[in-house]
C-alpha cells in the first residue's frame, strides 16, 4: 500500500514536473529574448551615437571649410578619434554580420587623412588643389554619415526582429501550455479522479445499506490496491453483519430455549414420578425393575440438561456465588458433548473439593469458550485435557518453554492464592506471530463464516471481570495451554457489575 500511494503520488508530481518544465521554457525564452533585446537596445545607443558623432564631424567641416578656424579643426580631431573608438569598441562585426567594416575603416581613414591634407596645405597654394582636397573631405564625410544612417536603419530592423522572435516564442510557448496543461488534466483524472470518483459512488452506495464490491475500473497499482484495500473492507463489513445478524438469532434462540427447557421440565416430573412410582411395586419383575430404572436414570440426565440450558441462557446482572469447579466443568464437557468428534477425547483432572467464589453463568462461558477452542485446535483426531488445582499466594505457575501471552491482573494473582484451571490440546498451536492478537475483538484465522474471532475476547472479559488472569502458551506444533487463574478470595473493588452479552449455545469460537 505504502509504495502503491507512491507510485501514486509520483504520477501526480509528474503532472506539476511538465507543467512546471513548460514554464521554466517560457521563462528562459523569455528571458533570452530580453537579453538580446537589451543588446540591441545597447547596441542602437552605440549606433545613435555614431550617427550623431558623424553628423558632428560633417558640422566641424563646414565651419573650418568657412572660417579656417584652428579650433574647428582641433575639435574635427577629437570627433574623429571618439567615432573611431566607437566603431572599434562597440560596433562589432560579430553583431553586425552585413558591416562593410574595411570600406567603412578605410573612409574614416580617408576621412581623416584629406581633413591633414587640407590642414596642412600652404595658403599660397594653388585653388585647384584646394578645391581638390574640400571635395575629397566632402565625399569622404557623406559617405561617413551615409554609413551611420546604413547602421542606424539595420539597428533598427534588428530591435524589430528580436521583438517578432519573442513575440512568436511567448505565442508557440502559450499554445503548448494550452494544449499540455489539458493532457496532463485528462491523465490524472483517468489514473486518479475517475477511480476516486467510482469508490466515492460505492461508498455512497454503502451508506445506503448496499455492500456490493467495488468494480475494478482502473489498472493503475495505486488504484487497484486502493479498490482491493475497500473490498476487503466490504467483505469484513458483510462478515459482520451476517455475525450480527447471526447474534440476534442465537439470542432469539437462547429465549427460546429457555422457554422450551421451562416446558420439557413438566413432562420430565411427570416421567421421573411415574417411574418411581412403578419402582416401588413390590412385585414388580426383574426385567422390567432393570428398564424403570434406566429411564429413571435417562429422565434424571434429561433433567439436569434442561437445568443446564437454562442457567446457561438466562441472562442477569454480574453475582459471585460458591462454584464447585469440577461440577461446572462436567457441566460445560456435557454441554458440548454433541459437538465433540468420535476421535477426540476429552480428560478432566481436577482437585477435589476445589470451589471459587465467581458468577456461574459466565465462568461457565469461558470454560466453554476454552474447551470448545481446544476441540476446534485437535480436528477430528486429538485429546483435550482440562485441569484444575489450587495455587497458593505467590504460586502462579507459568509452566512451558514456548511463547507466552499474559493478560488480565497478573500482579493481583501473583500476590494472592489462585485457582488455576487449565484447559490443554495436542493441536498445532499458535503462530507467534498470532499470538498477541487473540484476545483482539473479531480476529480469527478461520475461513470467513466458521469464526468471527469473539469466543477468546468474551473469556477475556469474564476473566477480567473476576479479577483474575489469562496466560498462554504454545511452541507449534506441539499444541496450546490456556490458564485461567482466579482469585479464590473475593477482590476488594469488582471489575464490573455487568458483562456485555456473551452470546448463547453455540457461540464460542477460536483464535486459531
Amino acid at each position: 500500500m505504502r509504495l502503491s500511494l507512491a507510485s501514486l503520488r509520483a504520477k501526480i508530481l509528474l503532472g506539476y514536473v511538465v507543467i512546471g518544465l513548460l514554464i521554466l521554457t517560457l521563462s528562459v525564452v523569455a528571458y533570452g529574448d530580453l537579453g538580446q533585446l537589451q543588446r540591441g537596445v545597447r547596441l542602437g545607443a552605440h549606433v545613435t551615437d555614431f550617427l550623431n558623432v558623424s553628423l558632428e564631424l560633417r558640422r566641424y567641416e563646414k565651419n573650418y571649410f568657412l572660417y579656417r578656424d584652428a579650433s574647428d579643426l582641433e575639435a574635427f580631431r577629437r570627433w574623429l578619434l571618439r567615432a573611431r573608438g566607437l566603431f572599434q569598441e562597440h560596433l562589432s562585426p560579430v553583431d553586425w554580420p552585413d558591416l562593410p567594416e574595411r570600406s567603412l575603416v578605410e573612409t574614416i581613414r580617408a576621412y581623416s587623412e584629406a581633413m591633414e591634407r587640407l590642414a596642412r596645405l600652404s595658403p599660397l597654394s594653388e585653388p585647384g588643389e584646394r578645391a581638390r582636397l574640400e571635395n575629397a573631405v566632402r565625399l569622404h564625410g557623406r559617405r561617413l554619415v551615409t554609413a551611420a544612417e546604413s547602421l542606424s536603419d539595420s539597428e533598427m530592423q534588428l530591435r524589430f526582429a528580436i521583438l517578432d522572435s519573442h513575440r512568436q516564442a511567448v505565442l508557440v510557448t502559450v499554445a503548448l501550455m494550452l494544449l499540455v496543461v489539458p493532457v496532463v488534466g485528462l491523465f490524472l483524472g483517468r489514473v486518479v479522479t475517475r477511480p476516486l470518483e467510482a469508490i466515492e459512488r460505492t461508498m455512497r452506495l454503502v451508506a445506503q445499506g448496499h455492500l456490493g464490491p467495488i468494480a475494478l475500473v482502473s489498472r493503475d497499482r495505486e488504484v487497484l490496491s486502493l479498490t482491493l484495500a475497500f473490498n476487503r473492507m466490504l467483505q469484513e463489513l458483510q462478515s459482520r453483519q451476517a455475525h450480527l445478524v447471526r447474534s440476534e438469532k442465537m439470542a432469539s434462540l437462547g429465549t427460546l430455549l429457555s422457554g422450551v427447557a421451562h416446558e420439557l421440565n413438566n413432562p420430565l416430573s411427570n416421567i421421573a414420578t411415574s417411574c418411581q412410582i412403578l419402582l416401588e411395586e413390590p412385585e414388580l419383575p426383574p426385567f422390567q425393575r432393570e428398564m424403570l430404572a434406566q429411564i429413571d436414570q435417562q429422565t434424571l440426565r434429561a433433567r439436569d440438561i434442561v437445568l443446564s440450558v437454562l442457567n446457561y441462557s438466562r441472562h442477569r446482572p454480574f453475582q459471585r456465588e460458591e462454584v464447585v469447579v469440577d461440577l461446572l466443568i462436567a457441566e460445560s464437557v456435557r454441554l458440548l458433548s454433541g459437538q465433540v468428534g468420535a476421535g477426540v477425547a476429552i480428560e478432566r483432572r481436577v482437585e477435589a473439593g476445589l470451589c471459587v467464589r465467581a458468577d456461574r453463568q459466565r465462568l461457565q462461558q469461558a470454560l466453554l469458550n476454552l474447551i470448545k477452542n481446544g476441540v476446534d485446535a485437535v480436528g477430528g483426531k486429538g485429546e483435550v485435557v482440562i485441569e484444575a488445582r489450587s495455587l497458593p499466594e505467590g504460586a502462579m505457575a507459568l509452566e512451558g518453554g514456548g511463547p507466552r501471552l499474559v493478560v488480565g491482573d497478573t500482579f493481583g494473582c501473583s500476590v494472592r492464592p489462585v485457582v488455576e484451571i487449565v484447559v490443554r490440546d495436542t493441536g498445532p498451536g499458535i503462530a507467534p506471530s498470532v499470538l498477541p492478537s487473540i484476545f483482539d475483538p473479531f480476529f480469527t484465522t478461520k475461513e470467513t463464516g466458521e469464526g468471527y474471532g469473539l469466543g477468546l475476547f468474551v473469556t477475556h472479559e469474564v476473566v477480567g471481570q473476576h479479577g483474575g488472569c489469562l496466560v498462554v502458551e504454545s511452541l507449534p506444533p506441539h499444541g496450546a495451554t490456556f490458564r485461567l487463574l482466579l482469585p479464590r478470595e473475593e477482590p476488594v473493588a469488582e471489575a464490573g457489575e455487568f458483562l456485555p452479552d456473551a452470546g448463547s449455545i453455540g457461540e464460542t469460537e477460536d483464535r486459531r
